[in-house]
């Protein structure tokens, strides 16, 4: 396949082997997606040929798409210019239009939070676990303080970071005063972790009927971890979900030619650009061939079959 060329006249693309027109020009072979531009580089040639070759099409562009606005699926009513969370119910905004990108920035992040959040809470699961054997096996390797010190470690990052997102959602429900399930998440794991954080940190300042047969200060490092998880998990699950949607719209689009081919007067053909076909611009297709447009399909003939 030879490398595409670029037509002096508007700039736009042309494969050689399907140009509509082409002339040798001061040693050269210029080629044009149309009679039309040909016709315009004879009678110019000297205007055209100083032009670069590479310059931008003289017709005007498709304008770029772009998310633009981001609403609430729940919400309709919500509406922002950039992504972010529902101030009702938490829920993560999407854009208005679908477009071809299959990024998701929102899915990548609660993904590795989840991921992070699962290394370091299973081995306070596994000790919690542990506490219902008979022979107890992990806590007899530490003492309880000790244990308590290495459960704020690990429960430090996946509260305060892993599950940093559904304290900021839970927060903003309280300020537009619409209170939703991150509003719970974010009061039942902070008080927990909080909780645990003062009794693991200032033991002394709790009495003797808050203290166990051991002398030790219960804590709630585990709960408050394991529910950030399953959380996570939740999060990312709905949006693995809403992007699979996505995904299988992303692909219908995908199936809209880019180009169609135009007959000029003489029946000649050349590919032009979807957004460069108008009403009054004919079109033509091939058997097995997609319509970039059926509002432009002005003729269709059905080859007969033979039996």
């Amino acid at each position: 396949m030879q490398a595409e060329e670029h037509d002096p006249v508007c700039g736009m693309k042309v494969d050689p082997s399907r140009a509509a027109s082409s002339l040798e020009y001061q040693g050269a072979t210029v080629y044009f997606c149309s009679k039309g531009c040909a016709a315009k580089f004879r009678a110019a040639s000297e205007k055209y040929a100083q032009a670069k070759p590479d310059a931008a099409p003289t017709h005007p562009p498709a304008k770029a798409e772009s998310h633009g606005e981001y609403t609430c699926p729940m919400h309709p009513q919500i509406v922002r210019d950039a992504p972010g969370s529902c101030p009702i119910c938490g829920m993560a905004l999407e854009p208005r239009q679908v477009t071809a990108e299959d990024t998701n920035p929102e899915l990548a992040d609660m993904t590795r939070r989840l991921w992070i959040s699962i290394a370091l809470a299973v081995p306070m699961l596994a000790l919690m676990v542990s506490a219902f054997l008979p022979s107890m096996p992990m806590q007899h390797l530490f003492s309880a303080s000790a244990w308590a010190w290495i459960e704020l470690a690990l429960a430090t990052p996946v509260v305060l970071w892993c599950g940093l997102p559904f304290f900021d959602r839970g927060w903003q429900s309280v300020v537009h005063r619409s209170l939703n399930m991150f509003t719970l998440i974010a009061l039942g794991t902070g008080s927990a972790y909080l909780y645990s954080f003062i009794a693991t940190v200032f033991p002394q300042i709790f009495p003797a009927s808050f203290r166990g047969s051991g002398g030790q200060i219960d804590v709630y490092f585990e709960p408050a971890a394991v529910i950030v998880v399953l959380v996570l998990l939740g999060q990312v699950l709905e949006l693995r979900a809403r992007s699979q949607t996505s995904g299988a719209i992303r692909a219908l689009l995908g199936l809209t030619p880019k180009t169609a081919k135009r007959l000029d007067d003489k029946g000649g053909e050349a590919d032009v650009p979807l957004d460069q076909v108008r009403l009054a611009t004919g079109s033509a297709s091939v058997p097995a061939k997609r319509f970039p447009s059926m509002e432009l399909l002005l003729k269709v003939t059905v080859p007969s079959m033979s039996r």
